[in-house]
């Protein structure tokens, strides 16, 4: 094991990255990672989110090679949480969301610049892997901020109460799931991210999608490398989809990933294979 964690961060210095860059361990979280969130409006679960860490944003999802069958299964969390019909339920809602700073500060991490948001949104028709939904436009850095600035309390509130890679929240207290999503906006981006099982686990789908807050130079007196993408709409990353057992996957867009792109998401899924490793022996 040992040697297998040399050879790990061997490479990723050699892709000029750092271990941090990994999914946490077990009870930690990492700036960057993928939020899962559900909430229910009524009935069994009411009054708990469940949030699930899903690891890196860039290294696994943004720069994704190929699609990814099985992240994490979460079955069971579901079931004990919202009953065992979670997956045909009308008013069980869930989506995705991730940043790793809301500030302008410091230089741009995997060529993501600060208030870089990951945000999701409901396939219109559900075909992973193809874009159906509208892309998000936070048009402000202002925006972009407020955005950013609501995942960080939801981060920190998942942060503070897991001890694995989910979490059970109380739906009304500060930062959570529920309070930032009304139903008809969610993290104040003027809409809803969320997908519904009212048509089953087979008929809800969420696209990726990638907000930059620059498109490099500076932001103030800091500079940042140039990354691909325009600044305030977001760029279609991916789908995520979950079977009715509570399989969570991840459908990769046909578009084939610049080389050093392919290096992180190859040692970014790396880094959460480890971690699931290590958990099961804790």
């Amino acid at each position: 094991m040992l040697k297998q964690t040399k050879h790990l961060l061997t490479a990723l210095a050699v892709a000029g990255i750092t271990a941090a860059a990994l999914p946490a361990n077990a009870a930690t979280f990492v700036a960057g990672d993928l939020l899962l969130g559900f909430r229910a409006t009524g009935g069994t679960g009411s009054t708990s989110n469940l949030i699930v860490n899903l690891g890196q944003a860039d290294t696994i999802y943004r720069d994704a090679t190929s699609s990814i069958a099985s992240i994490i299964n979460i079955g069971t969390e579901l079931t004990n949480t919202y009953g065992a019909g979670w997956d045909t339920r009308s008013d069980l809602f869930w989506g995705v969301v991730g940043v790793r700073t809301a500030s302008t500060l410091g230089v741009s991490v995997d060529g993501d610049p600060g208030r870089t948001n990951y945000l999701s949104a409901a396939q219109t028709s559900y075909n992973p892997g193809t874009q159906t939904s509208t892309p998000w436009t936070i048009g402000t850095e202002t925006a972009r901020g407020d955005t950013a600035n609501d995942i960080q309390g939801l981060r920190t509130a998942y942060a503070a109460a897991t001890g694995t890679t989910s979490a059970v929240l109380n739906s009304a207290s500060a930062g959570s799931w529920s309070i930032n999503n009304t139903g008809s906006d969610s993290f104040r981006v003027g809409g809803s991210i969320e997908g519904s099982f009212g048509s089953g686990a087979s008929g809800t789908a969420l696209d990726l999608y990638r907000i930059l807050n620059s498109s490099g130079g500076a932001v103030g007196t800091n500079t940042y490398a140039n990354p691909t993408g325009p600044v305030g709409l977001g760029t279609y990353e991916g789908t995520f989809k979950i079977s009715s057992a509570g399989v969570v996957s991840f459908d990769s867009p046909a578009a084939v990933p610049e080389p050093s792109r392919a290096v992180l998401a190859a040692l970014g899924l790396g880094g959460l294979l480890l971690r699931r490793r290590r958990s099961v022996k804790a």
